[in-house]
């Protein structure tokens, strides 16, 4: 019995389904290991683990931005706000703007700073990095 309005499925447009199944699932694999990596960044920075922090700058071409790590010594991260969150339609890039609210130890003066995190995603080690400086405090 053949229904009304009824699209017949062949094993070509089966397949193209799939696929677009399959490619909706890695953008969504790479969404969710970009929260993931933003979460350990913001976490590194919060809890003053400046070299966890500091790994995740790597340009694409494999250079890491000079950052002078030894003067974060005296600086505490209160916290960070995520202000905006754009990616890119293949997952591959995003722009994070945010404040990251800090003091310096011997001062004690809550201060925020306004920072612009351009991540990338390395299809080679499945991981995101960001290719902008590392911040100046």
């Amino acid at each position: 019995m053949k229904r009304k309005n009824a699209h017949p499925v062949s094993e070509k447009s089966g397949s193209i389904r799939a696929l677009t199944g399959c490619q909706g699932a890695k953008a969504q694999k790479k969404a969710n290991n970009l929260e993931k990596s933003m979460t350990s960044y913001e976490v590194a920075l919060r809890w003053a683990m400046h070299r966890d922090a500091y790994s995740y700058h790597v340009r694409p071409d494999g250079s890491k931005p000079e950052a002078d790590l030894e003067i974060l010594k005296d600086i505490s991260v209160t916290g960070i706000d995520v202000l905006e969150k754009l990616v890119d339609e293949d997952q591959t890039e995003a722009s994070v703007k945010m404040v990251v609210k800090y003091y310096f130890k011997d001062q004690g003066t809550v201060k925020n700073l306004e920072m612009e995190a351009l991540w990338w995603y390395s299809e080679e080690n499945k991981q995101w990095y960001i290719k902008s400086d590392f911040p100046v405090f």
